[in-house]
């Protein structure tokens, strides 16, 4: 398929460019394939992945009378065989990863420190994320732009393998470019409860928007890719917490607040790009206008095996989008 095909309106004028967006797979395997899939199915010549692609927890599988030992939401089994196969894809399909281990491997990693733990989770991660940008190189065509990017929960080794990938392209903290559109991607996130691995002060953050917006230029053709969403802007809205990570009740409901960045909302106020594109908020999927800018959040189910996107028309100065679910 074709990265450019359609003109606007039918008739002469600038030729459109299909974009199918998604964000906060938090690596699920399963979402990972649909998002490579998209581009045929929804002939979108480029695929964006917002950030916060891999996933936080490892599953043990300890080597034991022949077979391996797992603990999997409280349940524990012994699997060998194709059972083994079966519940490590099962385990991947839930955004972990399955990692095979013996018992003098398991003593060693709960004596390690917290920081060199954090590192070996790391490397056990960045092996699966290798195998998924392999799978890349075998499912898109050699037409297909595909931008992965970061987010807030990703640790940084992330950053080499989509460097190093064969035709997924690196795109967090620089400009691209697509037929007659820009697009500049910051992957970082403001301050959140959770101290996650990118983090930036507000103004820090709208620093390196800015930098990004004024090496752009032309803003009528710019997309902005941030995994924040803009602060107040219903596309960032989830349950407040209290000191202890503990939501916060208004009566029998959670009590629901604005979480983005007020640094994000400043930048697209600025310089009204004609998208911009977030992820980070899961349960806050919409579509809103901040001045001419059309700001699109599409959500996140990963856990359900459903990957939640957007398909954007993009034609010259005019966009239109259409919430997908695959």
């Amino acid at each position: 398929m074709a990265l450019f095909g359609k003109k606007k309106g039918g008739g002469g004028g600038a030729p459109a460019t299909r974009l199918y967006y998604a964000s906060d797979i938090h690596g699920s395997e399963v979402l990972w394939r649909k998002f490579l899939n998209a581009g045929g199915a929804y002939e979108a010549g480029v695929l964006v992945m917002g950030g916060d692609v891999t996933g936080k927890v490892v599953v043990p599988l300890v080597e034991a009378d022949g077979g391996f030992e797992v603990d999997l939401f409280g349940q524990k089994s012994h699997v060998s065989g194709e059972a083994l196969e079966e519940m490590e894809q099962k385990i991947r399909s839930n955004g972990m990863y399955p990692h095979r281990m013996t018992r003098a491997d398991v003593a060693r990693v709960a004596a390690l420190s917290e920081e060199q733990r954090e590192e070996w989770f790391a490397e056990v991660m960045r092996q699966t994320f290798d195998g998924w940008l392999a799978l890349a190189d075998e499912r898109l065509t050699a037409e297909t732009r595909c931008f992965v990017m970061p987010g807030n929960d990703d640790p940084h080794g992330v950053d080499e393998s989509i460097e190093q990938a064969g035709k997924v392209e690196a795109c967090d903290g620089r400009v691209v470019r697509f037929g007659d559109h820009t697009m500049i991607s910051v992957g970082y996130a403001n301050r959140t409860p959770f101290d996650s691995p990118r983090e930036l002060s507000e103004e820090e953050l709208y620093a390196r928007i800015c930098a990004l917006a004024e090496e752009a230029g032309e803003m009528t053709r710019c997309i902005f890719n941030l995994h924040v969403p803009p602060y107040d802007s219903q596309l960032d809205t989830a349950p407040a917490l209290d000191d202890n990570l503990a939501v916060v009740m208004s009566g029998s409901a959670p009590k629901l607040i604005p979480v983005g960045s007020t640094a994000v909302r400043e930048a697209i106020e600025r310089y009204q790009p004609l998208l911009s594109l977030h992820g980070h908020v899961h349960e806050s999927p919409g579509a809103t206008r901040i001045g001419r800018t059309l700001a699109i959040n599409p959500g996140s189910d990963y856990h359900t095996g459903r990957i939640n996107g957007c398909l954007i028309t993009l034609a010259g100065d005019t966009v239109r989008h259409q919430f997908v679910t695959g």
